[in-house]
């Protein structure tokens, strides 16, 4: 049996070896530009969703501070005097002595006196819904509540400001005191305030339009009662 003889002539296409085109510079510039720009948007989402729930929660942790607050006033008969002087983290560790009953109002000569409890009385809040902060390691989530110094604190991890009447003898008012109870303030997710300090001896809360004018305080949140 005789098979064909091949065509030396016929035509064999050739096989090139293939090449793989390249990205120019432009192209990985307009690439990571395009990625950059959704980590951009995307951050901005998350931290948007994050300030919301943080105002919420803040608010939610308002009430059960101000309920709290309103059962020290029915046994004590006033209002903690706390002196917000000796800086923000230790009078918020003072008004956590007092919710949680390490810290009572006593009067002496008719004087308005803090002091120390001999022994921890009943709290008049469940500091398990509340976020603790040690000042000695503000971003630790392991915070024992019976160390001195724990202050409660809002979701970015400064501690609630609480205005108050700074009067220091019963039955009488600061001269320009006018709220007829308190005041609490988160500084909110830019940590900060300006002007706020004028509600420690007016207990006014300031027209919102006027006091949000200021940038830094576009984002407090302040819950409180005046005239």
């Amino acid at each position: 049996m005789q098979f064909p003889q091949m065509n030396k002539n016929a035509f064999t296409p050739k096989r090139f070896p293939s090449k793989r085109k390249a990205f120019t510079l432009i192209e990985i510039l307009l690439v990571i530009g395009i990625l950059a720009l959704l980590m951009g948007v995307t951050t901005q989402m998350l931290t948007s969703v994050g300030d919301t729930r943080g105002r919420a929660r803040a608010t939610v942790d308002m009430e059960l501070i101000a309920t709290g607050l309103e059962a020290f006033n029915a046994q004590y008969g006033g209002y903690p005097r706390i002196s917000s002087t000796t800086g923000e983290k230790t009078a918020g560790g003072d008004l956590y002595k007092c919710l949680v009953g390490k810290m009572m109002l006593r009067l002496r000569d008719d004087q308005v006196m803090m002091v120390d409890t001999p022994r921890p009385r009943k709290p008049f809040i469940d500091a398990t819904k509340l976020l603790l902060r040690d000042p000695g390691d503000e971003f630790s989530d392991d915070v024992d509540p019976e160390k001195s110094g724990v202050y409660i604190a809002d979701p970015w991890n400064e501690p609630y400001l609480y205005f108050y009447n700074i009067a220091n003898t019963v039955g009488s008012f600061a001269t320009t005191w006018r709220s007829p109870g308190f005041i609490l303030l988160s500084k909110g997710p830019d940590k900060k305030a300006q002007n706020s300090q004028s509600m420690y001896t007016t207990g006014i809360i300031p027209d919102m339009d006027e006091y949000t004018s200021n940038e830094e305080n576009i984002d407090n949140i302040i819950k409180g009662r005046d005239n």
